[in-house]
């Protein structure tokens, strides 16, 4: 039986927060990797975590936004402008880079509810596309995905392979002396954490 959803409320995510961000981005990638292993965090999740967080979380080009029932934090949006290489034409779109909602909130608005945020927050900043990964065989989040009105346009494909014992991988070449990385970490593509269950598609 699903228990009466309970109100939240919405607001950005503030320094002193960090603490409930960092909760729900574990709770979400506990849940990925469940889907597949190499989504696992690093032992030195949380301290890069906060770093990018610290560095972005009032910045213009990007929303952290937690949701909160009372005291207790429910949902956690994070949406960052991304730049491609200058070599494409169209390089600039706004990314949906996680999203998840705590069970007790499952089956309710919040997630519809963040979703549209997110379409807001980018329209009004000026992209004219939001773009997400999703995990292939999710598709209880397809789903939602599907009636949020999104679909999709791009898949990335992958094949395991034995690697040559005792060889240290290679560097990104695109990483030069002159053209160092950006000193902020990447926190991956991710996709809304649904538990896969039997309750009906109206439900998501």
């Amino acid at each position: 039986m699903q228990l009466d959803h309970v109100p939240f409320q919405l607001r950005p995510a503030r320094a002193e927060d960090f603490w409930a961000v960092a909760r729900l981005f574990e709770a979400l990638h506990h849940f990925n990797a469940g889907l597949d292993r190499r989504f696992r965090l690093d032992a030195d999740w949380e301290r890069l975590l906060q770093q990018h967080f610290t560095l972005t979380h009032t910045a213009p080009g990007s929303l952290w936004l937690l949701a909160w029932c009372a005291d207790a934090p429910v949902g956690l949006l994070l949406v960052e402008a991304h730049s491609d290489s200058p070599i494409f034409a169209e390089r600039r779109w706004a990314e949906l880079v996680a999203l998840y909602v705590a069970p007790e909130q499952r089956g309710g608005p919040l997630a519809h509810q963040l979703v549209e945020q997110a379409k807001q927050w980018a329209a009004a900043k000026g992209f004219d596309r939001l773009q997400l990964y999703v995990t292939a065989h999710n598709e209880r989040a397809k789903r939602f995905y599907t009636k949020c009105g999104l679909g999709p346009t791009q898949e990335i494909w992958r094949v395991d392979l034995k690697p040559t014992p005792g060889v240290d991988l290679p560097a990104d070449p695109s990483t030069t002396a002159e053209q160092p990385r950006r000193q902020r970490p990447e926190l991956g593509h991710h996709q809304l954490a649904m538990e896969l269950s039997n309750e009906p598609e109206d439900q998501l």
